[in-house]
């Protein structure tokens, strides 16, 4: 490993030379051999292939077959008709691939413009001389020159460094700058957190220069070995599509089985010739085959995904909407995805007690805190740039501290002005500088309190300085160890005017801060919520045991360290094991990305639907793996929004469980629209065998039952998918993997079908043996088929499809009100309408060609009779059952 080899050794191992670095001829010849210094990324699909993909769907294929075998019978018998229902079919399966195409390519534009772009160039030592290039130009070999504000352009083994500290938050999770330096570290297997001579390739340099020698770039670095393993990384099916291949299998057989079934009973008992009875049969499996449930669906989830863009979250694809509706564990990412991933000034060390941040007083007459704000802000390199902050961390929580003042850190700095500066090193843990105050000298020391401590020899206690005694130092030390105790990073500050003696000797104490990476305020609720919805938040990070259960016990994910366990504890288990400890345990520290994507793993082998959220390269083969990825729009990186199925643009931990939630419904809506089609294809597919098998007489003919699919089912199933949301959904547990969409509805369906098809027998019956008029019959049968789904859609409620709670106020679906009224007047125009009820063969043979009424009047008031039958029935049936749960 990179980390325990000399220099000698990395000499000779690159053919590199420290001092002069390579020649440019080397590195030519290795930008030639090796390729260019930039990650594997996934190839876009083309629209054509993605249209495709879409396109050619077990129910779509289906569909196309039975299209094509209507123009083959309609070149055999010589009937138009057929042609009408492939164009029909056609229009269908080809509206549902464009929708799906259209929203993963508006998907993956609104991908692309999130991008930021990287540093692009990068200086190197070659010749012997100093130049700037192309990061992507970068090879092993070279000699590169770090320095503060850069991010790192490959996997570098560090030679020298001063004062370095690297931000690795993206990489390992660790929230605070690691500080690092040339040592050689003789050791066989360290985690990339542990490698302090070593900076990795899209991490931040927040402090200080280095140089050292490039050991692995593009695909070969850390960064890279992840992002090509989340391009290799094969996409699970989610649990909707699992779903509806399983629906589409049922219905498929179904079909094909009912329609040969159909093709031989006619073939033996009906004079027509072959190709009629086959049409026949076709028209049977296009009865039972919901042909528009797949637009449905896609307008469904495109609708929900529009949503969701208005609170800034991206989706990728339509129905990871619906996936993240039935997770029921969350793991996260701690840095920036859970905290905020910036260091704050939470507890103050001050007059002899702690305070909270908001309990300090500043008061610029107050010799004690104006000396202190002045070192919090003078001792101090980091600033405040359109917008932007820039230096290290710790630094930045500072004079984000002192801002609540109205100090502006450039102003203030300007108004006293640096005289000098002693920076930190490893070996002092002090920083000092000298500044102009009030027309006097002044040496500001901020560091690490028993070092600082040690400097100090007087304090500042109720605006007076007193003489710093070993009891008041001890005293110190208890109070700042209490801090630690709540994972607090403590920060000591001295100030004294300057002298002729040592800047950093007889120093005045004037306090001490206590800093973390606090969680996020609306990540508390969130987590929250998440739990009352069922669902386990498991955090996992970079960060030391002590920290991650520090900030686990304040978002209420862990109680005790019983409840973490750590990257070198999942190493000593096998999985077996580890699925047991992930009953309890809710956070995972000190983790790399190999462990991530092995809990993602136990878990969903556990039968858990999985969320992985997070920001960071090594988030992303987890996000990839997950069932669901969730990466951050503005903190995360390229290579996570790649591996994730949904991006949140305002990085806003608590918009997952607003996502979760319009899951839920997406869910529940589709389940209820599924219910409805069933219930409708089903009853005309009995009352077709019923009546054809009773009486040789077919009921309606393939363009009755294309009419009653595109425009009754399509026109009355989408508003039906555009209802309110339900809030109380989020105080249900999440469904079961092994739950399908008759889970609990089964019953409702089959009693609504039987009633309907009933409905629609009784009436071609009462047509053909009461009133004796065939005719008349076939065509108040079509119309009561047509329109009992429409009266009966606005009483459909599957069971637990709603809990009674405080939230469910009952609210009119306009959208269905207005389809019904739509449908009711297309269905009447149908039969009524001379020349169109001749194309839908809703007319009788003497009416054809006059004006006068096409349905006697006897036989319309049965119809309207019939048509509000299933619908009473079903109030009965509802009434009945909320008896019987009393």
């Amino acid at each position: 490993m990179w980390f325990s080899k000399s220099d000698k050794e990395l000499e000779q191992e690159f053919k590199s030379n420290f001092n002069v670095g390579l020649s440019s001829k080397q590195a030519k010849e290795r930008l030639v051999k090796n390729g260019k210094n930039e990650l594997p990324k996934p190839k876009n699909k083309n629209w054509i292939l993605i249209f495709l993909v879409s396109l050619l769907n077990p129910l779509s294929l289906i569909l196309i077959i039975a299209g094509v075998t209507s123009v083959i019978i309609e070149k055999v018998v010589n009937n138009r008709i057929y042609v009408i229902d492939f164009i029909v079919i056609l229009c269908i399966v080809l509206l549902n691939a464009f929708i799906q195409t259209i929203e993963q390519i508006r998907a993956r534009k609104s991908l692309d413009s999130l991008k930021k772009m990287t540093i692009p160039v990068t200086i190197v030592k070659r010749d012997g001389a100093i130049f700037e290039i192309l990061v992507d130009e970068l090879v092993v070999g070279d000699i590169v020159i770090l320095e503060a504000g850069k991010y790192i352009p490959a996997d570098i083994r560090i030679l020298e460094a001063n004062n370095l500290l690297i931000d690795e938050a993206a990489l390992t999770g660790e929230s605070v700058p690691v500080e690092k330096n040339g040592e050689i570290i003789l050791k066989e297997k360290l985690l990339l957190a542990e490698q302090t001579n070593m900076a990795f390739m899209s991490t931040f340099i927040t402090n200080g220069r280095a140089a050292g020698i490039v050991v692995a770039n593009a695909v070969d670095s850390e960064i890279g070995k992840i992002a090509a393993a989340v391009v290799k990384t094969k996409q699970e099916k989610t649990p909707l599509q699992l779903r509806l291949t399983k629906l589409t299998k049922v219905v498929s057989i179904f079909a094909v089985l009912l329609a040969i079934f159909v093709f031989v009973f006619f073939l033996l008992t009906d004079e027509n010739s072959w190709p009629i009875n086959l049409m026949t049969a076709v028209t049977i499996a296009i009865a039972v085959i919901p042909e528009s449930l797949i637009v449905i669906v896609s307008v469904i989830l495109s609708l929900s995904v529009k949503r969701m863009t208005k609170v800034n979250v991206i989706v990728k694809k339509l129905d990871a909407v619906e996936t993240l509706g039935s997770v029921n564990v969350i793991c996260s990412d701690k840095t920036g995805t859970l905290t905020q991933n910036k260091m704050t000034v939470k507890e103050i060390i001050f007059n002899n007690e702690i305070l909270k941040e908001n309990d300090f007083n500043y008061n610029q007459n107050n010799k004690a805190t104006f000396h202190f704000i002045n070192c919090l802000t003078l001792c101090n390199n980091a600033i405040n740039q359109k917008n932007e902050q820039i230096g290290d961390p710790t630094e930045i929580a500072l004079i984000d501290f002192t801002r609540i003042f109205t100090i502006s850190e450039v102003e203030y700095r300007e108004k006293h002005l640096r005289v000098l500066e002693v920076p930190f090193d490893s070996d002092r843990k002090l920083m000092s500088t000298v500044n102009h105050v009030n027309k006097q000298e002044f040496v500001y020391t901020k560091g690490a309190l028993d070092q600082l401590l040690l400097q100090c020899n007087r304090i500042y206690l109720n605006n007076e300085i007193v003489p710093l005694t070993e009891e008041m130092k001890e005293e110190i030390q208890e109070e700042a160890l209490d801090l630690s105790s709540q994972e607090l990073r403590v920060l000591a500050f001295a100030f004294k005017q300057k002298d002729q003696q040592d800047i950093e000797t007889n120093l005045i104490f004037l306090g001490a801060v206590g800093m973390i990476d606090p969680p996020r305020p609306e990540a508390v609720e969130a987590v929250r919520k998440a739990h009352e919805a069922g669902i386990r938040v498991i955090m996992i990070t970079g960060d030391h045991k002590a920290t991650a259960l520090a900030i686990a016990k304040e978002l209420r994910l862990a109680v005790s360290e019983a409840n973490v366990l750590s990257g070198h504890q999942i190493d000593n288990m096998n999985n077996h094991k580890l699925q047991e400890k992930l009953r309890d345990v809710s956070v995972f520290a000190r983790v790399n990305p190999d462990h991530k994507t092995r809990i993602v793993e136990c878990l969903q082998s556990m039968n858990y639907v999985v969320s992985m959220t997070g920001d960071g390269v090594n988030d992303a083969p987890s996000l990839s793996k997950a069932d669901i990825g969730v990466a951050m729009g503005i903190t995360g990186t390229d290579v996570s929004k790649e591996a994730a199925n949904i991006i949140l643009q305002d990085d806003n931990f608590s918009t997952i469980i607003r996502g979760v939630e319009e899951g839920r419904n997406v869910y529940h809506k589709i389940k209820r629209v599924i219910a409805f089609v069933c219930i409708a294809q089903l009853a005309n597919v009995l009352a077709f065998i019923i009546i054809s098998v009773t009486t040789k007489i077919k009921p309606f003919d393939s363009v009755n039952i294309l009419w009653f699919n595109l425009v009754i089912e399509t026109l009355m199933s989408i508003p039906i998918g555009l209802g309110n949301n339900d809030d109380g959904l989020m105080l249900e547990k999440p469904r079961s993997k092994k739950e399908t969409f008759f889970t609990n509805s089964l019953v409702t369906i089959l009693y609504l079908a039987f009633v309907t098809s009933a409905t629609v027998i009784g009436t071609f019956f009462i047509g053909k043996d009461i009133f004796h008029n065939i005719e008349d019959a076939k065509i108040a049968t079509i119309l009561v088929m047509a329109c009992s789904p429409v009266i009966f859609a606005f009483a459909i409620k599957l069971p637990n499809y709603r809990i009674k709670t405080q939230y469910n106020v009952p609210q009119t679906n306009y959208y269905l009100l207005g389809a019904s009224v739509i449908a009711l007047v297309l269905n009447f125009l149908m039969v009524y309408t001379p020349g169109l009820n001749l194309f839908f063969l809703t007319t009788t043979k003497e009416h054809k060609f006059d004006t006068s009424p096409l349905l006697s009047w006897q036989m319309t008031v049965v119809s309207l009779g019939m048509m509000v039958l299933p619908l009473l029935m079903l109030l009965g049936y509802d009434a009945f059952r909320k008896l019987i749960k009393r």
